[in-house]
Order: C-alpha cells, then sequence, then structure tokens
C-alpha cells in the first residue's frame, strides 16, 4: 500500500446528498487503514457534515473561496494558484478525488493537478445537457478529462451528455452510486385509497432544475380539476413562495400541499401512492431512489438516470420531455393505470434491489 495519502477534495456548494459519496467513502478507507487527507470549498463550514470524516480521524480542510464572481473567472481564466496553494497543503498524493456538482467547479482543480503532476480522478453528480460549455471551456474539458486516471458518473446519460458536449468518449469512465438511506429490506404498507389519490414530489424547492412549475402546470389543466389527485411537495428552497404563488395563480391551492422537510421517508409514503420528478434535469436522485425501494411507482422525465431506473408502463410513468403536455401525457396514462400502482410499486421494489449495489460505499472505494 502506498504511504501517500489518497485526497478528496469537494468544489461543491456543501449541499445536497451528492457530498455523501466522497464523505462516508473517504471515512471507510480510513477506518481500514489507508492514508486519507481531505479538503471542501464549501460556502460555509460544516462540522456535522462532516462528522464521519471527524469520527474516521480525519480532518478537513477548508479552502475557502472568495465571492461567487472570483470563482466564476477562476473558472474561464484561471492561473491555478488558488487550487496550486490549496494543494500544496495537502501535501504529495498518490490520488486526488474532486467531487462536483453539474457546474464544471472540478476543472481549475484538475488542471492544477496535471501542473504539479498529480494523478487525479472526478465524480460528477450531475448534468445539464443544454447548458454547453463555450469553445474556450470545452477544450480545456476535452484535455483534461481523457487524461484522469478515472471519471465517475452517477449514470450512464450524464456521462453520454457531458460526452455529446464535449465530442469526445471518455473509456474509463464507469458509473457509481450514492450511499441510499433505506435499508434494504424497508417494507412501507400500501396507503388506503378513500377519495384521494396522492403523488409527492420529493426535492429541494428549486425550480430550475426540478421543474416542479411544470408539474403544476399540468395539473392545472381542465380535465384534472374534478379528479381526485392530490400532490404534496417535499422539500425546501429558494422557490418556495413562488410555487406557492403559481398554485394559487393557477387555482390549484387546494391540491397542493406543501410538506416541507422531513427526516424519513416512511413519513412520506406511509400515505403517498406515486413519486412525481418533473425534472428537466438530474443526476440520480436518491429520493427517487429510496421510493422505488419503499414499493412506489414513479412519474418521470426522460432525463438523467431516470430512463434507467423506471420503464414505462412496468413499474412507473416515463414522459418524454421536461414540457406541461409531456408531464400531462404520462400523468394521464398513470390515472388511466392507477388501480394498479401497488402493483408497479411491488415490481418497482423488486427491480430497484436488482440495480442497486448492496454497499456503494466499499464498491467506491475498492
Amino acid at each position: 500500500m502506498s504511504s501517500k495519502p489518497i485526497v478528496f477534495l469537494s468544489s461543491h456548494h456543501g449541499v445536497g446528498a451528492s457530498e455523501s459519496l466522497w464523505l462516508e467513502t473517504a471515512a471507510h478507507l480510513a477506518q481500514q487503514g489507508v492514508p486519507v487527507k481531505a479538503g471542501v470549498t464549501w460556502a460555509s463550514w460544516n462540522a456535522d457534515r462532516l462528522a464521519p470524516l471527524t469520527r474516521a480521524g480525519v480532518k478537513a480542510l477548508h479552502f475557502k473561496q472568495t465571492s461567487l464572481i472570483r470563482r466564476f473567472q477562476r473558472k474561464l481564466s484561471p492561473g491555478h494558484d488558488f487550487e496550486k496553494a490549496a494543494l500544496s497543503k495537502l501535501g504529495d498524493a498518490a490520488l486526488v478525488i474532486v467531487s462536483q456538482g453539474n457546474d464544471h467547479s472540478a476543472l481549475p482543480w484538475l488542471e492544477a493537478c496535471s501542473k504539479l503532476g498529480l494523478k487525479a480522478a472526478v465524480v460528477t453528480h450531475g448534468i445539464v445537457p443544454s447548458d454547453w460549455p463555450n469553445d474556450q471551456l470545452g477544450a480545456r474539458l476535452r484535455v483534461v478529462f481523457p487524461a484522469l486516471a478515472a471519471s465517475y458518473w452517477v449514470s450512464e446519460r450524464n456521462q453520454k451528455d457531458f460526452e455529446n458536449q464535449i465530442g469526445t468518449r471518455l473509456t474509463q469512465g464507469r458509473v457509481v452510486w450514492n450511499p441510499i438511506k433505506v435499508p434494504r429490506d424497508v417494507s412501507v404498507p400500501w396507503p388506503a385509497v378513500s377519495d384521494v389519490w396522492s403523488m409527492a414530489c420529493v426535492a429541494r424547492l428549486q425550480t430550475r432544475p426540478k421543474g416542479h412549475d411544470l408539474l403544476l402546470q399540468a395539473l392545472a389543466l381542465p380535465h384534472w380539476h374534478k379528479r381526485a389527485l392530490h400532490l404534496s411537495f417535499f422539500g425546501t428552497g429558494e422557490n418556495r413562495k413562488g410555487l406557492e404563488h403559481l398554485a394559487s395563480l393557477l387555482g390549484i391551492s387546494e391540491r397542493v400541499h406543501f410538506k416541507g422537510h422531513v427526516e424519513g421517508v416512511h413519513e412520506i409514503w406511509r400515505d403517498h401512492h406515486l413519486i412525481a420528478q418533473p425534472s428537466r434535469h438530474e443526476g440520480m436522485p436518491l429520493s427517487l431512489v429510496e421510493a422505488l425501494m419503499c414499493g412506489r411507482p414513479a412519474l418521470v422525465t426522460d432525463v438523467a438516470g431516470h430512463a434507467e431506473l423506471v420503464t414505462d408502463g412496468e413499474n412507473g410513468f416515463l414522459a418524454e420531455a421536461a414540457s406541461v403536455r409531456h408531464i400531462d401525457e404520462a400523468l394521464q396514462r398513470a390515472w388511466d393505470q392507477r388501480e394498479s400502482w401497488s402493483i408497479m410499486g411491488a415490481q418497482a421494489a423488486r427491480r430497484i434491489r436488482l440495480q442497486a449495489p448492496v454497499d456503494p460505499i466499499s464498491d467506491f472505494a475498492k
């Protein structure tokens, strides 16, 4: 075993489930006796989030970024002084693994690793297919990514979308899973159906990626007015008030409920029949995986990893695109088959257990 450490870096903003993979993997390796170091560029320090590392005896360094404007400037025209100085504090490394969201924030770190002769890999937790890099940025990505020791993706679709953006195949790309926060033996009884069928959208209230507004507009179409289908939003975020105003504007407030954040998925699925994931872009949402584990069928848009988990008419319903019309069409198919939702949910639970690894942290660590 090399005496040099494996260095984990987060170039992400520090919130969301995407941080769990590297944090728990770093802690796992440290507990196995592997030398590990870590650093984060989070907007604010979060000791609770770093608890897995702390328990494993790993101290994370906080490389505090400057303003968002400066971060953007560094990405466009990097001198790499910031990144090289930070890497020097972590010392020589056997491997540097950078975890990023969907924002190319890992790029200056990977370029700095290349300049310092450090072996590097990246974990990307999402891709925006419509957000193509400009030619200058694309040229840099085309140089860096094929030269990495590995590039990790949370869905096959994310990797393919990125390859299309940079015009290069990544032969060292592979798919990894984020840790799933519900036990594999979870069993949530099917909710009783009185006069109302209930679907839940479980996602941070940020409409730009998550598409809550599209779902509301579909549910406001005239043919849904007298159908007993209610929608609950679980989560918090910057667009809650805007979504409340939209539901009121569309005249559907009585059928739309804002439940906020809940800790346990049992609280959601004990009285909801269907998960709705109307995303415009994604990685592989844990809320979808958890709902399938709990035996609930899914209504999803055909983006990112959704279609890798959901087959239309078998364990859920697939909207061809993130648009009001396509979501409405998928909702119509779902409504027509609502008496079969419990059967589809059972199929969803069986299938996800065949797809999802038993221990994604150990798998990634290996």
